[in-house]
Formats: structure tokens, C-alpha cells, sequence
């Protein structure tokens, strides 16, 4: 990607989590660039172009993290790599907050995201089940009991900002939500796997007070 694209890109963005992606126009992200439509439009022809760029670029930034992180490490502290995920969140909060809005208006971005939040939903299950290796978790007690598990943590991580905004609260309290996860957890975790998530309650607690 050129450093113009990327300079769009980005701009475009962080007017998106200011205002709100129906709300910025091609117009918008050039006067914020001091520079004219046509200088965008010539790199992105179309909102919808910029739109699908925008989402692979956050994407990638997602997946560069992960490589980054690594997040499948078994050394790695799990509710680290939820943290993780959750500032990816805070980052790109406009596509999470208006996620429904978003597939509805670029019909071409829904399939690319299902086969994302399914390879999300792939990771938080094998975290839980390397969990279960490790001692922390118990080994499943009904089968498929795990992935509908997963899939809670994962309705948890993708709303988190969007639930939020609806009680009220606006500072992106990202422990909170990582203690909500840890709660999830615990009534299937190994007395092993209670102290350890007992320790990580308490700093959480304390970091989100």
C-alpha cells in the first residue's frame, strides 16, 4: 500500500470512530487531509472501495498482532491475549460499534467478516481447550458445551464498546470486560485454574478501580 493510500486509509478511520462511518463522506476525509476529493477518489474511487480497504487493513492489523503476541503461545496469560483483541477493539471502534450498519450498506463486506468471526471463534476455542491441557480447565463435560462457550466470550469481545455506549459509560473500561470473560470461565475451571483466575480477578479489580 502506497503512503497516500495509507494516509487515507488511516484518516478515514479515525474520522469513522469520531463521527460514525454513515456520517463521513469522501469530501470529509479530504478537507481533513487538506487536500481535494479528487486526490482521494483517484486512490479510492468509490466509499465502498475505501470501506474494503479499510476493513483489510484492520484486519491485518489484527492479524500482525496476533503473530506479534503470540497469541497461541500456551506460556501466554489468555485474558492477555482477550486484552489484546479488546484494544484491537478500541482501535477500530467504528466497525465494531456499527457492525449490523456496516454489513447492511456494503452487502460485500459480510462474507469476508463471517469467515473472520469464525476464525476468531477458532482461536478462543483452541485457547480453551489448550486451557484444558494445561490443567486450568476441566475437560468438557457435555460436547459442545466448549463452543457455545466460545462463542459467548466472542459475543462478549465483539460488543463489549457497543454495550458500553448503552448504559452510558464512555471510557472504554477494557478490564471490566476482561473480568466478565474471566467469570465466564471459572465455573469450569480446575482448582488449579481458580487460583489462577481468583489472582487475575483481583488485578484486574484493581487496575479497573
Amino acid at each position: 500500500m502506497s503512503k497516500t493510500r495509507q494516509n487515507i486509509i488511516q484518516t478515514a478511520i479515525r474520522l469513522f470512530n469520531e463521527r460514525g462511518v454513515i456520517n463521513v463522506r469522501i469530501r470529509d476525509i479530504a478537507d481533513e487531509m487538506k487536500i481535494s476529493p479528487g486526490n482521494v477518489t483517484y486512490h479510492y474511487k468509490t466509499k465502498q472501495e475505501l470501506m474494503d480497504s479499510a476493513y483489510r487493513y484492520m484486519i491485518k492489523t489484527l492479524e500482525e498482532m496476533a503473530v506479534g503476541n503470540q497469541f497461541m503461545n500456551p506460556q501466554k496469560d489468555h485474558l492477555h491475549v482477550a486484552k489484546g483483541y479488546l484494544e484491537h477493539i478500541v482501535q477500530f471502534r467504528f466497525f465494531y460499534q456499527d457492525t449490523l450498519e456496516i454489513i447492511r450498506s456494503y452487502p460485500e463486506l459480510a462474507k469476508l467478516h463471517q469467515e473472520q468471526v469464525a476464525q476468531e471463534k477458532s482461536i478462543i476455542r483452541n485457547l480453551m481447550f489448550m486451557s484444558v491441557g494445561k490443567g486450568d480447565l476441566i475437560t468438557e463435560p457435555i460436547e459442545g458445551l466448549y463452543e457455545s462457550l466460545a462463542h459467548s466470550i466472542w459475543m462478549t469481545l465483539h460488543f463489549w464498546l457497543t454495550q458500553q455506549i448503552i448504559r452510558g459509560e464512555q471510557n472504554n473500561n477494557l478490564e471490566t470486560g476482561l473480568i466478565t470473560i474471566a467469570n465466564l470461565l471459572y465455573p469450569f475451571a480446575t482448582e488449579k485454574g481458580q487460583t489462577v483466575f481468583t489472582r487475575m480477578r483481583g488485578e484486574l479489580l484493581a487496575m479497573a478501580s
